[in-house]
């Protein structure tokens, strides 16, 4: 992740997901673009890709697509890369699962692993981990 200007101070969920999209790409003008959307914060992340000409971001997960998060209404977040989408009908809402760095057992943004998580479409959680949305890279 140093690569990608990670530093040992830094929470690398961000950093985490720009290597993951960088190698799924390749280098090139993709590459390059990805260089500039992508930032430390997950909310500067959402909006520089928000802007973005050659990316879409939405409310609908996919896979594939960077799910991002907001901590309460901090500037802090979370971000993962959805792998799975179906829905519990049992509890009529729709899942996903999210490959995440920077992440833990009890589902926090503040980890030591890169962790498969199952995660809901939950846009209000108070204090918690709440969705501002997904970003599409393919």
């Amino acid at each position: 992740m140093k690569a990608v200007g990670w530093k040992p101070t830094d929470a690398w969920c961000c950093y985490f997901a720009e290597l993951v999209a960088k190698e799924a790409f390749g280098p090139g003008p993709t590459w390059d673009a990805l260089d500039k959307l992508f930032s430390p914060n997950c909310q500067a992340t959402y909006a520089n890709f928000s802007q973005s000409k050659m990316f879409k971001v939405g409310k609908v997960a996919k896979p594939g697509a960077l799910a991002v998060w907001r901590m309460g209404k901090t500037y802090k977040g979370h971000i993962g890369i959805v792998e799975t989408v179906k829905i519990d009908a049992a509890a009529g809402v729709r899942v996903f699962t999210c490959i995440e760095g920077n992440t833990n057992a009890a589902g926090s943004r503040e980890g030591t692993h890169v962790l498969r998580k199952n995660r809901r479409v939950v846009w209000t959680n108070g204090a918690g981990l709440n969705l501002t949305g997904f970003i599409y890279l393919l």
